[in-house]
């Protein structure tokens, strides 16, 4: 432990965390002066584990709400500051070393720091998302944990005379990378936001996290109904208001509606200019349609920004250094300014050499300029990336489709969707190549309906399955899918 005039308590509830304690505790425990674990009923090896690292390790019966076990535990805690950690949660290395700067630093002045959170990405080859919690405060006898599920500290630190102060330590939660965990962890969590609810229906941080859950679950109407009442509580400066307008962008722009993504877009940067998120939804949601231009000057405004801090809620990571450039290298492309994409394109991988998506844009790059030898060193480094196969099977895909053998397209085709049955792309392309295969009407007409199963929001599968119908309707022939390579090219964008 450091040399220093105050003490640090970690403070920690688990059950059943055998598989992660030690993994959490080994990297911070000399960082701290004592650690505090409370124990809501494991039935594993958690608390031997936990006893090897601390003798303060406390049962608490488990009563539905999370804030009364966090507070049990801050009531054992003797330390000066509380830093907060979860048993899945991980500080690398690297944050190790931060995590030791910050902790020396600490003095008797009241401060709340805070501390980015990253959670695993949605989908496959999705940035993490990024939220921002106060992971070590200034101990005050008013300081309680509050709610009984995505608890918070209340009151707010502000009111208290604390100084709010960002530090450059992130943690990566690893909780939600088991699906089935996840979703039991999604179903109690909606059960016990929806007992706070019950009891305060105006509470801010129950109805944004009970939107973002119901959100989880598909739910999306009922989340907008909590996020417009959310609207109606906030003061306009709150960032509730800014994360609520953020999640209705979002909705928006996976239920197909994008004209009214771009109002709630609007409607947030009126109150929160040159927010980051916001202006990227908004730049998606004009390339969704097809209006490069205005997506290219919003996206300009956002990559030239100062960089600022905001309190990130579910936010996708690197909007600025790499969502952004990406997006508007793609737009490039498509505006026909192949040099100037390539070059946008090559800094982003520079400064992230490991990013699936930007080498994905770049073949796409190759693919129209009918440069092969670009297409193959792309597809190679593809397969040298974790999860690039799949992209890298798109884009031989899209070339024998276009230019090559349409056999062995689908026989990629087919190998693609067995390896990601529940991603758009790879069906997308099915539909192009029996398209191109002059299939059965009603055959393409089923594999758009399979695209729009899974992605009920992808406005250009649902233009191409209109006219298919009309089509269908008219007992005409199909046409040579002349839209098929638009329907591939103009995927979902990054935000939706």
């Amino acid at each position: 432990m450091l040399a220093k005039n105050v003490r640090v308590s970690l403070c920690m509830i688990v059950r059943d965390e055998e598989q992660n304690l030690e993994a959490c505790l080994a990297p911070v425990a000399d960082l701290v002066d004592e650690i505090v674990i409370v124990d809501t009923g494991s039935r594993d090896s958690t608390k031997a584990i936990a006893h090897r690292f601390t003798p303060h390790v406390y049962d608490f019966a488990w009563c539905d709400d999370f804030s009364a076990a966090r507070n049990e535990s801050l009531k054992r805690a003797t330390g000066d500051w509380i830093l907060w950690l979860d048993a899945d949660d991980r500080v690398r290395p690297q944050d190790v070393v931060r995590l030791r700067d910050v902790v020396s630093q600490l003095d008797e002045r009241p401060r709340a720091l805070m501390m980015d959170v990253l959670l695993p990405p949605p989908e496959l080859n999705e940035e993490p998302r990024v939220v921002s919690h106060p992971r070590l405060f200034r101990r005050h006898p008013e300081i309680q944990w509050r709610g009984r599920v995505h608890e918070q500290l209340q009151p707010a630190f502000e009111t208290l005379g604390y100084e709010r102060i960002f530090t450059n330590v992130q943690i990566e939660h690893v909780g939600y990378l088991d699906r089935a965990l996840t979703e039991r962890k999604l179903r109690r969590k909606l059960r016990l936001l929806r007992m706070d609810y019950a009891v305060d229906p105006d509470d801010k941080s129950t109805l944004l996290h009970l939107a973002t859950a119901l959100c989880a679950t598909k739910s999306a109407q009922q989340a907008k109904i909590h996020l417009m009442h959310l609207i109606s509580l906030s003061d306009e400066s709150a960032d509730y208001m800014r994360w609520a307008y953020e999640a209705l962008t979002q909705i928006a722009l996976r239920e197909g509606q994008i004209h009214q993504a771009l109002e709630y877009a609007a409607r947030g940067l009126a109150r929160f200019a040159g927010s980051d998120h916001l202006l990227f939804l908004q730049a998606s949601a004009h390339y969704l349609l097809g209006d490069y231009a205005a997506t290219a000057r919003t996206l300009e405004i956002l990559i030239s920004s100062p960089p600022k801090r905001e309190i990130p809620f579910g936010s996708p990571a690197q909007i600025q250094t790499k969502l952004a450039p990406s997006l508007l290298g793609t737009v490039r492309r498509f505006q026909g300014s192949f040099a100037e994409a390539e070059v946008i394109f090559r800094g982003v991988l520079r400064q992230f050499p490991s990013d699936n998506s930007t080498w994905y844009e770049l073949g796409l790059l190759y693919l129209d300029l009918r440069n092969a030898h670009g297409l193959k060193s792309v597809a190679t480094q593809l397969l040298s990336l974790p999860g690039g196969g799949l992209s890298a099977g798109l884009l031989v895909a899209l070339w024998h489709l276009r230019y090559g053998d349409l056999a062995l397209a689908g026989r990629v085709i087919d190998d693609l969707i067995a390896m990601q049955p529940n991603l758009p792309r790879p069906r997308m392309l099915r539909a192009e190549w029996l398209s191109k295969m002059n299939a059965p009407l009603d055959t393409q007409i089923q594999a758009l309906r399979d695209v729009l199963r899974i992605a009920p929001g992808n406005i250009e599968t649902q233009h191409w399955l209109q006219l298919a119908m009309q089509a269908k309707e008219a007992s005409i022939a199909p046409a040579t899918a002349a839209w098929s390579a638009l329907a591939m090219e103009m995927h979902t964008s990054p935000a939706a």
